[in-house]
């Protein structure tokens, strides 16, 4: 070939669908997609100095799966266009205001669907650009190059547009407006957190939607970040350092302190200085009770009563409800990341506390998955000394049992849906209606078949302690922790928060192993296999157990005892 010069750093085909894959596969969360186009909306309003008018416009059509996002911002050069949709191209990296710097954002958003438009203006001149079947030609294998068209057009427009038709499925087009909403200003840049702490610029919100149902719904949003305390009246609500100043002196009674918290959240928030330069703000708030996060996500339209307890339906939108961690965001924008809880005493108490950190100087991977490491041990910290706070102060007076959200009670009303309850008919209990769904009636019926004589072999030693798990008991000279579920798959909400790990439980306690149940945990590769042994034989496994919850060898198995087997096997 002789010594000629060879360019070698162009990719080809392959290698550039490699990336677009690799730039698919850092993303998982469902609110991705309006994540990066509300970021870049915002982004481009903050740079846009000429204009008084701030406006973000969001069109959501889940039954032709489209989304359309227009802002008011700076809009693009026409030259510039080809460039910043190439993948990995920015214009943001020297700006320290904006939240985008890797590039790939807009990448992500235009192989999500099979059309993609983009129509700006700047300094006067409007254009658009077209990108067709991008999702097609992602998940193809031939060597046909994805074309890009750009065009004049001569009409009065202002701002960017950006619209997006046949989207990739993804359960953002399954939820509610009310989800959606949420979604909105938790998930997204929408959901502005620098003003929880200091003034910032106003941008006014549209958004239209129409749901699976056909139906449509309008509503504006501010733009600020969701926080709970900030929907409650003064009645419903008290701050800690409130809390402190007026309550924590000697001459108030204990009673008194809880009257002032009872049933009301408390919250508490702050900045941190880490390393004399780098700021770390929060906002956080104390639940009552662990119950109030289903109560106030109903309350708000999140979630029905039938859905509370549907595992897979928690799992899948898990993220358009009302839940308890430790949240962060960066600049202004909640980046869908949390972090694990510090381990600390009175650890149950986690599922009490919420959690939102704002460090400008977070950084995180391409897709925000996560966090690196060592920052991660950084906000782990402050959350600790956020955490000791609450139990210093609130947490001996605060009541953990359910709270509801509603004052109005019907005795009558409730004896008549008791009266409709299934019936037990057994002679082994002094229990006339069957427990289903309700954990307490399980752990007292446990209690009167031990003092029966029919639960066997555990010395029990006191419940409750710490706040964590339910029973401590003693298995000859083996030390045993027992956890009592209403319904056995509830165990997985436990699991799937860290409240309470698989390896530290010896034994759940149910009233019935149902086949939804064994769905549900096969759904999580977890097994559940039916102890084989006759009771004249000599029983070498837990007292009483009944199955076994195998874990694929990642940990030790957990023993079920299902007292409804047990009631049957007295009366053979």
């Amino acid at each position: 070939m002789g010594n000629i010069p060879l360019s070698f750093l162009q990719p080809g085909i392959e290698q550039i669908r490699k990336s677009i894959h690799d730039i698919d596969d850092s993303y998982n969360n469902e609110w991705d997609i309006l994540a990066e186009l509300l970021q870049n909306a915002v982004d481009a309003i903050r740079k846009n100095k000429s204009s008084d008018e701030s406006i973000i416009e969001i069109t959501i059509d889940s039954v032709k799966r489209e989304i359309k996002v227009h802002d008011s911002g700076i809009g693009i050069e026409q030259s510039r266009l080809p460039i910043l949709l190439k993948p990995f191209s920015t214009d943001k990296d020297n700006d320290p205001n904006s939240v985008g710097e890797k590039g790939v954002g807009l990448t992500f958003v235009i192989f999500s669907c099979n059309y993609f438009e983009i129509k700006t203006s700047f300094n006067g001149m409007v254009t658009k650009a077209v990108i067709k079947d991008a999702s097609t030609w992602k998940q193809s294998s031939d060597a046909k190059e994805l074309l890009l068209n750009v065009e004049d057009v001569q009409e009065e427009y202002t701002g960017t547009t950006v619209t997006m038709k046949n989207v990739e499925n993804s359960s953002i087009f399954d939820l509610t407006f009310e989800q959606l909403r949420f979604v909105l200003r938790t998930r997204t840049i929408l959901g502005n957190t620098h003003s929880i702490w200091e003034n910032d610029i106003n941008i006014d919100i549209y958004l239209k939607y129409i749901d699976q149902n056909n139906d449509e719904f309008e509503d504006v949003l501010p733009y600020k970040y969701l926080l709970l305390p900030e929907t409650l009246n003064n009645n419903e609500k008290i701050s800690l350092k409130d809390f402190i100043e007026n309550y924590s002196d000697a001459l108030k009674t204990d009673a008194e302190k809880r009257a002032a918290l009872n049933g009301k959240v408390i919250y508490y928030d702050g900045k941190f200085t880490h390393n004399n330069n780098r700021e770390i703000k929060f906002y956080s708030y104390f639940m009552p009770g662990r119950a109030m996060w289903d109560l106030v996500s109903k309350h708000w339209g999140l979630i029905t009563d039938d859905k509370i307890d549907d595992e897979e339906y928690n799992s899948n939108f898990h993220y358009a409800l009302l839940k308890p961690g430790i949240f962060t965001s960066v600049k202004g924008m909640p980046t869908g990341i949390t972090i694990n809880n510090p381990k600390t005493g009175y650890s149950g108490y986690w599922s009490n506390i919420f959690i939102i950190f704002e460090d400008a100087s977070l950084k995180f991977d391409i897709g925000r998955k996560s966090i690196h490491g060592q920052q991660s041990l950084i906000l782990q910290k402050y959350a600790k000394e956020i955490f000791n706070q609450y139990l210093k102060y609130i947490t001996k007076y605060v009541s953990r049992e359910s709270v509801s959200l509603d004052s109005e009670w019907d005795k009558e009303e409730v004896f008549g849906e008791i009266e409709e309850m299934v019936d037990l008919k057994s002679s082994n209990t002094l229990f006339v209606k069957s427990p289903k769904g309700q954990e307490a009636q399980v752990s007292a019926m446990f209690y009167e078949q031990a003092a029966k004589g029919i639960i066997k072999d555990l010395k029990f030693l006191t419940t409750g302690y710490k706040g964590k798990y339910d029973l401590y008991a003693k298995w000859g000279r083996k030390k045993v922790v027992i956890e009592f579920k209403a319904e056995l798959k509830n165990i997985m909400r436990d699991f799937n928060d860290e409240q309470k790990l698989f390896d530290e439980i010896d034994c759940i306690v149910c009233w019935d192993v149902s086949e939804e149940d064994e769905k549900i945990l096969k759904s999580r590769s977890i097994s559940i296999d039916e102890i084989k042994t006759s009771r004249f034989e000599e029983n070498k496994v837990f007292p009483n157990a009944t199955h076994i919850l195998n874990l694929g060898g990642m940990t030790k198995p957990i023993y079920i005892i299902d007292l409804k087997k047990i009631f049957i096997s007295q009366s053979l």
